[in-house]
């Protein structure tokens, strides 16, 4: 699986898993990765999680380093952003104010994952994409804060900043996505 990871990465090998059974196991393993990440929301068990997720991501899915890059970049916004939330006061752990913890960060680039696969479809559909983003992202934290040690500090505000955060966040990603992708088509 290695050298296959490598062979995806360095853009040697194309895509066998494209098309709709590519959407489905993206989707699933996105899934299965969100599940166990936020059911243990361990410190120590979340990377791993993720480098798993990853692993069997390129290996199936992935399309080269681009992606990686991609990927990356949306990890770093996602985190960044989760820590803006956390120190204006939206969550709380515990009920007290903190940082985010980095099990909620895992879950960045398990997400970053759908935005060249599952949600590919959302792209050019932006109305859908931020309905989508503002109900499916922002009730993902709500599960999530019923799941975990997180919450809101406002169990009203909070999910309706998200929602809002969420609405203007996906169809940003997914055109971010895109272009990524874009860069990969260019260089093949």
């Amino acid at each position: 699986m290695v050298a296959l990871t490598e062979a995806r990465l360095a853009g040697t090998q194309r895509f066998p898993l494209d098309g709709v059974w590519g959407i489905v196991l993206n989707g699933t393993l996105f899934n299965i990765s969100w599940f166990a990440i936020v059911l243990t929301h361990s410190p120590y068990i979340a990377p791993l999680v993720v480098a798993v997720h990853l692993a069997v991501h390129f290996s199936l899915l992935g399309r080269g380093m681009a992606e990686a890059r991609f990927i990356a970049l949306v990890t770093a916004i996602g985190a960044a952003l989760d820590q803006v939330q956390f120190a204006l006061g939206v969550f709380v752990v515990d009920g007290a104010r903190s940082l985010g913890p980095l099990w909620l960060s895992c879950l960045w680039p398990v997400f970053a994952t759908t935005l060249g696969h599952a949600f590919a479809g959302f792209r050019t559909r932006t109305v859908t994409a931020a309905l989508v983003g503002g109900i499916g992202g922002g009730g993902s934290y709500v599960a999530g804060t019923r799941l975990s040690d997180v919450g809101f500090a406002d169990p009203l505000l909070g999910p309706i900043a998200l929602g809002v955060t969420w609405a203007v966040m996906f169809p940003l990603l997914l055109r971010l996505a895109a272009r990524f992708m874009e860069e990969l088509r260019n260089d093949a």
